[in-house]
């Protein structure tokens, strides 16, 4: 779950959702997803990308590199929380969320999530879960490449995150104590 902290009056850890720097810093500080090789990469106005560089420990399978169903959810619960983030300007935690499987990761993915409803309580964000034929990077910096019919898709999801206003105390915040 990513977390949240609604009280954008208080000077702490809200910001006013321009602030992409202080949203991937929030994300990319996380040790959950340092665990697994999870980025994001772009965050702002309501969508969201990111990648996770696959390896040997994503794997579900010893002779076979196969990613873990997990793998993909938690990329997809990331990418679509920052875009969450990103309308709302300050951490998310996510309600709830559902992943389709299409096809096994079995390399290097990426994900792109887009909020499709903000109704001041909550954010409705949609996230597509791909493994590019080529290179994840070159997909993420160049827009093109995104529908190449080469790409894989291997899940969809949508998340629901809460952005309305949380308690003073919540643990969640832009400045992770830095």
């Amino acid at each position: 779950m990513t977390g949240g902290e609604g009280d954008e009056d208080d000077g702490g850890g809200g910001s006013d959702g321009d602030d992409e720097g202080d949203i991937l810093d929030y994300f990319n500080r996380s040790p959950y997803r340092d665990l697994l090789d999870i980025e994001v990469t772009e965050a702002a106005d309501g969508r969201a990308a990111g990648r996770l560089r696959f390896g040997e420990k994503h794997s579900s399978n010893r002779r076979r590199a196969i990613a873990q169903g997990g793998v993909a959810f938690s990329l997809a619960d990331s990418v679509a929380g920052a875009a969450a983030t990103a309308l709302a300007g300050f951490p998310t935690p996510t309600i709830d969320f559902r992943i389709d499987y299409l096809a096994p990761a079995t390399d290097d993915l990426v994900a792109t999530a887009e909020v499709v409803r903000e109704g001041g309580e909550t954010a409705v964000v949609d996230v597509e879960v791909v493994q590019p034929e080529g290179d994840a990077d070159e997909y993420l910096n160049e827009p093109r490449n995104r529908a190449d019919a080469d790409d894989r898709t291997v899940a969809v999801g949508r998340g629901v995150y809460k952005t309305s206003d949380l308690p003073d105390d919540a643990p969640w915040d832009l400045d992770q104590g830095k």
